[in-house]
């Protein structure tokens, strides 16, 4: 739903999204703000497929993400997504993720119990009692989007326009963004452009396949952050957590393409990231910070 120009959803965390100890993965905060990019565009008829009836598509620029807790697997959500009116050629877009009411949850099996109370099939109420709880839903809704307690994750994101005929960027007027709602609202700081390290302490050679291929036929911008967590020191991420995550993508990767990832820890919790093509082209740089996973997350509890 739309609610003050946002896109707003509920979300509950799938087994298919947590790690070893069931908490959210960095992954899937970053999937989940593409899926709500993605929706909320569609939704105003911007969807990458209505581009490219125009010979348009949208490639993202860069990304921040502040995680502020790690959610653990059957915990709700309410998450959201808006745009900012365009700047020159930039558009940007903003995402709040936080925990519904009574979303987090007591243990497995009180998750489990409300999941089977949800799914079960009851009678349809003729005396109005259903009508009752929409409003109390809807109530609690308010309260929960206008507090600023229970906030998971913030981000903000860039977005350009580029004519896929000529290669050249679009100025997004209001022809490309048709009904598209803005709110100026705030929720995180800004995305910057990472500084480049001089050196690295790893460098991973591998080559992009055909599963990570997106809409414009070249390497989906997930992917990119995949590989630079995945090839990681493991002694370095060892009791720690993603706390923050700016990305600047510099290039398009594609497939069958020879690509170097490389990463340097420039401070206790700090480290830079950058891929490069097999002749040195970069095509994706980020910075990460990290912090004790105490600090950014709770223990699942089994009764």
């Amino acid at each position: 739903m739309i609610i003050g120009n946002k896109y707003t959803i509920p979300y509950a965390v799938a087994s298919s999204s947590v790690d070893g100890k069931c908490r959210c993965t960095p992954m899937s905060f970053v999937t989940l703000a593409q899926d709500l990019a993605a929706l909320h565009y569609s939704s105003a008829g911007l969807s990458i497929p209505h581009l490219q009836q125009k010979n348009l598509t949208w490639i993202i620029s860069r990304q921040h993400f502040e995680i502020y807790e790690y959610p653990l697997w059957l915990d709700e959500l309410i998450v959201q997504t808006w745009a900012h009116k365009p700047k020159g050629l930039q558009c940007f877009r903003e995402f709040q993720y936080r925990y519904a009411y009574g979303g987090k949850k007591a243990s497995i099996e009180a998750a489990m119990a409300e999941q089977a109370s949800k799914n079960s099939f009851e009678p349809h109420n003729t005396d109005g009692q259903n009508g009752q709880n929409r409003h109390k839903d809807e109530k609690s809704l308010h309260d929960i989007l206008n507090s600023k307690d229970g906030i998971c994750m913030s981000a903000n994101s860039c977005w350009l326009v580029l004519n896929t005929e000529t290669g050249r960027l679009v100025p997004p007027d209001d022809s490309i963004m048709g009904t598209l709602g803005f709110s100026e609202d705030s929720s995180c700081g800004s995305t910057i452009k990472v500084a480049l390290n001089d050196s690295w302490d790893t460098q991973s050679e591998f080559t992009p396949s055909l599963l990570d291929i997106d809409l414009n036929s070249h390497v989906n911008n997930l992917n990119y952050i995949r590989w630079i967590l995945s090839f990681m020191s493991a002694d370095f991420c060892r009791g720690k957590l993603l706390k923050t995550l700016d990305t600047n993508f510099v290039a398009s990767a594609r497939y069958g393409e020879n690509l170097i990832c490389r990463c340097a820890q420039t401070e206790d919790n700090v480290c830079i990231h950058s891929i490069v093509r097999s002749d040195g082209t970069e095509v994706f740089r980020a910075r990460s910070e990290w912090a004790d996973e105490q600090n950014l997350s709770r223990e699942l509890k089994i009764r």
